[in-house]
């Protein structure tokens, strides 16, 4: 039976909000004031974001079709990423980079082209490659059903990619590809790509197999254990990486732990907040409701926000605390007003910063709980 699920569409716009934040801890210039608001962003954020557009993707791709799924989602993803990049990025670089030099910082404001919408690029990757990525992760688990069950073969095929990923992005790639002619245009969109894969993957499951999504949309007190004692394993991780001694040889072979058990940290946090989205928050709520509509604007619009507020804040001398907390607030308000009052009211505004050609009513019905197979 097909009904929308609300708590996923929440736990979505929840991540892409938290991105805000991410970002206002610029207010720090790089100076490490901020990195536990970093850590524990990047912990979640951007996994369970691609876990729950992965099974997204696959929802809308059978219920519209391959073609029609794709044209739409081209629209729908580079048209905003361009308006980023072309007409947004230039604001923000300026005004990040005259706050980053009255704060005496060490380091110079510096990203790389895509800035943030670089996840929007990745995203349009692994949708061009989705009925491939369907179809041989159908064959691979079925030919490894026959020598292991096939919850089993899931879970070993899951790995080999987390492994494979791990290895591409951070030990094959770098060791060849930056000799490459101008993969510095692209060479990073290419790292970040290949390392968020498993996430998508991941969301690809939960639609492909009915008892994935009962897993991991029940049982979030469990879900919650597991998950503190991950956050426990990590924080024992760091310190061993910290006060490690021995030879080049280990030193290497842990880093690369760290970022297998990095894979692991983050797909647990989603599963909890999407077993704990289902208990708690998959219902209509109005909050629900408006921060799903409104977040893609909110994720598009806000680094320009923040680095105005940023800028500005500091020009009449507020405190970097202050600083830091009122552009996040001030990003994520001023994005949603920005929503509401222009971008759903016009045609051209709603194509530049959501990619679609029209806001009629049920192009905002269809924003919330997108009708999926639960």
């Amino acid at each position: 039976m097909d009904r929308r699920l609300y708590h996923l569409d929440f736990l979505r716009a929840f991540a892409l909000f938290v991105g805000v934040f991410y970002r206002s801890a610029h207010a720090d210039a790089g100076g490490g004031d901020y990195d536990l608001v970093r850590d524990v962003s990047g912990a979640f954020r951007m996994a369970c974001f691609f876990l729950i557009s992965g099974y997204f993707s696959l929802a809308l791709i059978e219920r519209k079709g391959t073609l029609p799924f794709l044209k739409g989602r081209l629209v729908m993803l580079m048209v905003p990423a361009l308006v980023c990049v072309i007409l947004l990025a230039p604001f923000t670089a300026e005004w990040m980079a005259s706050y980053y030099s009255q704060v005496s910082a060490n380091k110079d404001f510096k990203m790389f082209w895509m800035y943030h919408a670089w996840f929007l690029f990745s995203l349009l990757a692994y949708t061009l490659i989705l009925k491939y990525t369907v179809r041989y992760s159908m064959i691979s688990v079925h030919w490894l059903s026959k020598y292991m069950p096939e919850n089993l073969a899931r879970i070993v095929f899951f790995s080999i990619v987390v492994l494979a990923c791990a290895l591409s992005y951070k030990v094959i790639l770098p060791s060849f590809m930056w000799e490459i002619p101008y993969i510095h245009l692209v060479g990073l969109f290419v790292l970040i790509s290949v390392q968020h894969f498993p996430y998508f993957l991941l969301g690809v499951f939960m639609y492909m197999w009915r008892d994935v999504y009962v897993k991991f949309n029940s049982g979030y007190v469990q879900w919650g254990l597991v998950a503190l004692v991950c956050i426990g394993g990590s924080v024992a991780l760091s310190l061993v990486l910290g006060q490690y001694q021995g030879g080049e040889l280990g030193s290497r072979f842990l880093e690369f732990f760290a970022v297998v058990y990095e894979y692991f940290l983050a797909i647990v946090l989603s599963i909890f907040l999407c077993a704990f989205g289902a208990r708690f928050l998959d219902k209509d709520f109005w909050v629900v409701r408006v921060m799903a509509q409104s977040a893609y604007t909110v994720y598009v619009v806000h680094f320009i926000i923040v680095a105005f507020l940023l800028y500005a804040l500091q020009k009449i001398g507020v405190s970097m605390d202050a600083r830091m907390a009122l552009s996040a607030v001030g990003a994520c308000l001023g994005g949603m007003l920005f929503h509401f009052a222009i971008v759903k009211r016009f045609k051209i505004t709603s194509l530049l910063f959501n990619g679609k050609l029209s806001y009629g009513p049920s192009a905002t019905d269809k924003t919330v709980g997108s009708p999926v197979k639960a």
